[in-house]
């Protein structure tokens, strides 16, 4: 009797292994798989991202420079056929980046991005290492652009994307445009209007209007909400223009 249980725990050796190895093959051939996904995104530190898995489940670790590349990285893994689940313990590196680097670097993301136009404003602050973005865009492509780019800047940690999507209207953009021609209309603003991004903004809602940004001196901006008023018919204006600390 016990001939035949050791004969049958063989076979079932035999039988089982082919299986598992099988198994395995086809583990290794998904994280390599991953790991190609990971390699093809367009973050420069991909290489530091170590990747596992398991019957399913992606795992992910290592270091890098930015909450984008964390976040392209999980999203390709998710892409893969045979991931069910990822987990995601990858580390963005901080140490010797300060909140105040992150915002310079993140300010000159926002300059640097070609359809950032007068008529929308964006605003930057920071929580530690998390960099939270307020204001106004016109398309809600601007914010998801925004979103994608400033994540990626060297040492945000944490993102939050509070960027309002202006509302579609013909009377509203009426507005803008008459108001900005009679500001940079103005040869006291030549000087602005001359500025690669102009620093007066105008941003309108509703019928109602906001000029934000900054000038060189109280007279500026005395003069481009006088402009403003008499530029078009609306429900209300607010001059928040600040002056420029020399």
């Amino acid at each position: 009797m016990k001939r035949l249980q050791g004969i049958w725990l063989v076979l079932g050796l035999l039988v089982a292994s082919p299986a598992f190895a099988t198994g395995q093959s086809q583990d290794a051939k998904v994280q390599a798989e991953i790991q190609n996904k990971i390699y093809h995104t367009k973050a420069f530190n991909r290489s530091q991202i170590q990747v596992s898995y398991d019957h399913g489940v992606a795992t992910l670790s290592g270091t890098v420079a930015d909450l984008g590349t964390k976040l392209d990285a999980e999203r390709a893994a998710r892409k893969v056929k045979g991931v069910r689940s990822v987990v995601d313990n990858i580390v963005v590196d901080t140490v010797d980046i300060t909140p105040a680097q992150m915002l310079e670097w993140a300010r000159h993301e926002v300059v640097m991005y070609p359809h950032y136009g007068i008529f929308d404003n964006i605003e930057l602050s920071a929580k530690g290492n998390t960099l939270v973005v307020s204001g106004h865009v016109t398309q809600p492509y601007k914010k998801s652009d925004l979103g994608a780019i400033l994540a990626h800047v060297r040492g945000v940690e944490g993102f939050e994307n509070n960027l309002e999507v202006l509302p579609t209207s013909n009377f509203d953009d009426q507005i803008r445009v008459r108001v900005a021609r009679a500001i940079y209309g103005d040869p006291l603003f030549l000087g602005y209007r001359n500025q690669a991004l102009p620093s007066i903004h105008i941003i309108v809602k509703n019928g109602n209007v906001r000029l934000v940004g900054v000038v060189r001196n109280q007279l500026d901006r005395s003069k481009a909400e006088v402009d403003a008023r008499m530029a078009a018919t609306y429900f209300g204006l607010t001059n928040d223009l600040r002056v420029e600390i020399s």
